[in-house]
């Protein structure tokens, strides 16, 4: 049997070796896009700070994390444990913040559907009916849309079980290649020291070789390709399956109703918050701790869990944005999106009050590749209207070098839908399990301008968010290189400048020169 060379490019593997807090050294005295943390400090070092919330409106937060303690809000209004909802909000026990994805028994969402499936399925249960049919509905133009609809999704379909081929067929690669070099060997533990320490002529053999080590330079072994496999096969049952209809028994809303809107527990941790723990440590993690540091010091983080396995409802996001606003935070932080949006007018809404109430909202631009000017990332900065939330700050990630390559190649784009880009490659923070590791993306970057802009707030309160975003877009540094890779797998070279609203990298130490200079106490 031939053993099929398979290179993986995972983003951690892309790039040297960068030390652990880069993304707080500062371009100038570093030679690295950082954001100038350490230097912002030191300057801030004699002044007085308040401080400030930032919601993580995300899947949620490990609130046991040795680095985070201390860090998360506590609403003042509520008495912890007493079965009670002494804030008369709606909410019982809301301590930390609150979780949209639950019930008042303890059960929880893990897993969803997309919002693809979602449309999808409920046109097809319009369009199934062989009477609708008969009244020519295919001449209408939702039939038109929803015949579009089920094209994409059928496609999603297909790219899932492309995949689940591929890895099936890497699972049998790796299996023989196992077989193989366990034989040659006369052990199962061989080592990538072994494996370079040969050069074997035989053909089967020198391909296990090569492939081995390539499954050893991303961590691949037989176990975690079988837990990639199962994922995909879950995907197929839930995420793309119209009949999965979980919400319903758990939580037992009307997804398009914003008026049903007590629902949900106060379990902020619950089902292992990867995602979310990661995003408050870059915010917030306690500097000279253990592990990392977190943008902001004077901080508290509210908890807001919305995000499952799949698409988030538009009506979790609304009502999340809604609780942080009428709970005290200044910024909140929007790790998310998706392609598709059964009611942006619920999230609309509520991204207005946050405008009204002067509340920042730090959305993330995503990890598609794709230009988000001509393909949105829902939610959007636009009101119904086609005006711009002045509110609103979407970050792509950039790298630590300054040459062709400071854009993050998965990063989303655009000159009119991104504002500005910070480090969202190789980022180390928070994991479950009081643990630490790297993480890219968009969803590393928009925390890390939350942390500054937490940072701007705490010591400069008369701050709204329009001004919060005003300096740091003003304050960004602009690299010395003009002209970079654009994000797409293919080789296009473009300017910088071409790729965000405002063409810079957020600064902190340039924020507060600038808040210094226009907002001095």
């Amino acid at each position: 049997m031939r053993i099929i060379i398979l290179l993986f490019f995972l983003p951690n593997l892309l790039f040297a070796q960068l030390p652990d807090n880069w993304q707080h050294l500062d371009p100038e005295k570093d030679s690295l896009l950082g954001v100038s943390t350490f230097r912002a400090f030191e300057y801030l070092k004699d002044k007085k700070s308040n401080t400030v919330i930032v919601a993580i409106i995300d899947n949620g937060a490990e609130l046991s994390h040795e680095d985070l303690q201390g860090q998360f809000w506590v609403n003042p209004n509520e008495i912890p444990g007493n079965n009670i909802d002494d804030d008369n909000n709606g909410y019982v026990d809301d301590i930390n913040g609150w979780n949209f994805l639950g019930n008042s028994k303890g059960d929880n969402i893990k897993r969803e559907t997309t919002e693809l499936t979602r449309i999808f399925g409920a046109l097809r249960e319009k369009y199934s009916s062989r009477g609708l049919m008969l009244l020519n509905h295919k001449d209408s133009l939702e039939y038109i849309y929803y015949e579009k609809i089920k094209l994409l999704f059928e496609q999603e379909l297909e790219k899932k079980q492309d995949e689940i081929n591929f890895y099936n067929m890497l699972l049998a690669n790796y299996q023989k290649a196992n077989q193989l070099l366990t034989e040659y060997f006369k052990k199962s533990d061989y080592s990538q020291e072994d494996l370079n320490s040969f050069s074997p002529s035989d053909k089967d053999l020198s391909f296990s070789r090569k492939f081995m080590l390539e499954m050893l330079a991303n961590q691949l072994n037989q176990s975690k390709i079988e837990g990639i496999i199962l994922n995909l096969e879950q995907d197929l049952e839930t995420r793309l399956n119209p009949s999965f209809s979980i919400r319903e028994k758990i939580i037992g809303d009307n997804p398009d109703d914003l008026s049903d809107s007590i629902y949900g527990n106060n379990m902020v941790g619950a089902l292992s918050p990867y995602h979310g723990t990661g995003v408050a440590g870059t915010v917030g993690a306690l500097w000279n701790n253990a592990g990392v540091n977190g943008i902001a010091k004077d901080v508290k983080l509210m908890v807001l869990r919305v995000l499952p396995n799949g698409d988030e409802r538009d009506k979790d996001i609304a009502l999340a944005i809604k609780y942080a606003i009428r709970n005290g935070a200044s910024i909140i932080n929007a790790s998310f999106g998706k392609l598709y949006s059964s009611h942006p007018e619920f999230v609309q809404d509520a991204i207005k009050e946050a405008e009204n109430a002067g509340v920042l909202i730090v959305h993330a631009a995503g990890n598609d590749r794709k230009n988000n000017d001509s393909i949105p990332t829902f939610p959007t900065a636009y009101y119904a209207d086609g005006k711009r939330a002045g509110n609103w700050l979407s970050v792509g990630a950039s790298n630590a070098k300054d040459n062709e390559n400071l854009v993050a190649f998965f990063s989303n784009y655009g000159k009119d839908a991104v504002d500005i880009f910070a480090p969202g490659v190789d980022i180390k923070s928070c994991v479950l399990g009081s643990n630490y590791e790297l993480a890219s993306g968009t969803s590393v970057a928009a925390p890390v301008v939350a942390g500054i802009a937490a940072v701007l707030k705490s010591y400069y309160p008369i701050l709204n968010a329009n001004q919060l975003k005003e300096i740091i877009i003003q304050s960004a540094y602009h690299p010395h290189t003009m002209i970079v890779q654009k994000p797409g797998g293919i080789k296009v070279l473009v300017p910088f400048s071409s790729l965000s609203r405002f063409g810079g990298i957020a600064n902190l130490y340039r924020a507060i020169l600038l808040a210094e200079k226009e907002y001095q106490n």
